[in-house]
């Protein structure tokens, strides 16, 4: 039988919005796996992105948000 507070748990939202082949935020991601100019790659506990590209940086880092900047070439999901 499920308790009560299992019915409010819910997970950290993922949200990925990208903005032309010039921009990227993403949501719901907590860890830099991989961070170099051509691609960077962000995780959480369930899923992964990777974003491919030239001159790649991180422009804004918080707790849950993270935004790209750089030419964007290619987005992979796993």
């Amino acid at each position: 039988m499920k308790r009560i507070l299992d019915f409010f748990k819910t997970e950290t939202p993922i949200f990925i919005e990208l903005r032309g082949r010039e921009a990227m935020l993403a949501q719901g991601y907590c860890r830099i796996s991989l961070y170099s100019p051509e691609r960077i790659t962000l995780s959480n506990e369930k899923y992964t992105v990777s974003v491919y590209g030239s001159s790649l940086e991180l422009r804004r880092l918080g707790e849950e948000e993270m935004a790209i900047d750089g030419r964007i070439d290619g987005v992979e999901f796993a």
